[in-house]
């Protein structure tokens, strides 16, 4: 029984999301997401007008704004992403008793045994669920459907937008020889760009290339490239795989030295990774804290807590500590800090109650559920703790000092 995948690939995913909860942006073509014009974040999504000036995921507002200066400048809520995520993972659930979300935007369903239900071809089925998709949740996607999770993500992102594209057993190598390298799951920037100074920019010209010759020009990385060339991928999938981490973090507005702002900004990001363990029903051993320094050297801390928790309270001590420690190098440098991250690492499921559990953990554990549920009536920001209300409090003073 030969594996068939199908992967979905929602279009500008970010984008549609932000314009379905704000009507005031869906008049405008040159749309970009991820911060305001004067933030100095990255761009999480730009619509496809705003893609043709060069603005793509990644970039730095910054440069987005320079590229593209007539365009919208929109900061998106991540609790609406989630929530068209979760609507649209309730859709595909309908066509495939195995779906794996990869990402937000994202998802492998598998389709293996279907050959009597689709003797010649998935793309009825594909066009059916992209169809589906649309109407349930208002979002288009593309869909691509291979032999493995590599060729049926190529045949996606080739299809691009609203498009399908079936890649047939024995067809991988012709589909693949059409392709730029940097097309490539796994081939980066500075990769393409590397590999085409030594001549090396197509997937052809690896198909052809004898793999010792292939290792003279780029080293160890020949190996994996000539398998990949060939079309080999990955054919298993698990319903229950679980993400690899939660995280949050941003690049600041300004560069700051101030340790007790920094200190609320964690608490909040920390908060919203609390949140999303609890809400997915998985518990974290490890926390990693990343600061970047305003000179861009970035420094990661990571400590594994005793226990696995989904607990705010527990989670931000142990992240606090470590961000403490980290500061010490930004004020010994005389830097700023630049950006602050927090992630949850060594993640498992959520075991059941501890009847032994310390009556203190069980009293907090009662106040989260309670903060939750407050917070799933009435938003996430329905509750919060003094620190990060105060950090709030600092910039709403800000802006109006700004307008003054």
């Amino acid at each position: 029984m030969s594996a068939r995948i199908v992967h979905v690939d929602l279009d500008a995913f970010f984008v549609e999301v932000c314009r379905h909860n704000h009507p005031e942006l869906r008049g405008i073509e040159l749309l970009v997401v991820g911060g305001r014009r004067d933030q100095r974040g990255v761009v999480q999504s730009a619509s496809y007008g705003a893609r043709k000036f060069g603005v793509h995921a990644g970039l730095p507002i910054a440069e987005a704004v320079r590229l593209c200066p007539q365009a919208t400048f929109f900061q998106g809520s991540f609790t609406h992403y989630r929530r068209a995520s979760e609507r649209v993972r309730q859709v595909l659930d309908e066509f495939s008793p195995t779906v794996v979300m990869a990402s937000l935007d994202e998802a492998y369903l598998d389709f293996a045994g279907t050959e009597r239900l689709y003797p010649v071809s998935l793309l009825p089925i594909a066009e059916e669920l992209r169809d589906r998709v649309r109407a349930e949740t208002g979002l288009d996607c593309s869909v691509g459907i291979g032999p493995n999770r590599v060729i049926a993500k190529l045949a996606s992102d080739y299809a691009k937008p609203r498009g399908l594209m079936e890649v047939r057993p024995g067809w991988e190598e012709g589909f693949l020889a059409g392709l730029p390298l940097r097309a490539m799951p796994g081939v980066g920037p500075k990769t393409a760009e590397r590999w085409a100074e030594l001549g090396l920019a197509d997937v052809h010209q690896v198909q052809q290339m004898e793999e010792r010759a292939l290792e003279r020009l780029i080293g160890a990385d020949a190996r994996v490239l000539k398998l990949r060339a060939r079309g080999q991928g990955g054919t298993t999938l698990r319903r229950d795989r679980l993400p690899k981490s939660v995280s949050r973090e941003t690049t600041l507005s300004r560069d700051l030295r101030d340790p007790a702002e920094l200190e609320r900004i964690l608490a909040l990001l920390t908060a919203r990774v609390a949140s999303q363990l609890r809400d997915e029903q998985i518990l974290a051993r490890t926390i990693t804290l990343k600061l970047r320094h305003d000179d861009f050297r970035t420094v990661t801390r990571r400590h594994t807590l005793p226990a696995a928790t989904d607990l705010d309270g527990e989670l931000y001590p142990a992240a606090r500590e470590l961000f403490r420690t980290a500061f010490e190098e930004v004020r010994t440098r005389d830097r700023g800090v630049r950006l602050i991250g927090i992630a949850a690492t060594n993640l498992g499921t959520t075991a059941e109650p501890d009847l032994f559990e310390a009556p203190e953990r069980g009293r907090l554990r009662q106040l989260t559920a309670a903060v939750d549920k407050v917070r799933g009536k009435f938003g996430f920001d329905a509750v919060t703790p003094g620190t990060i209300a105060e950090l709030r409090r600092r910039k709403e003073g800000r802006r109006e000092r700004g307008k003054g």
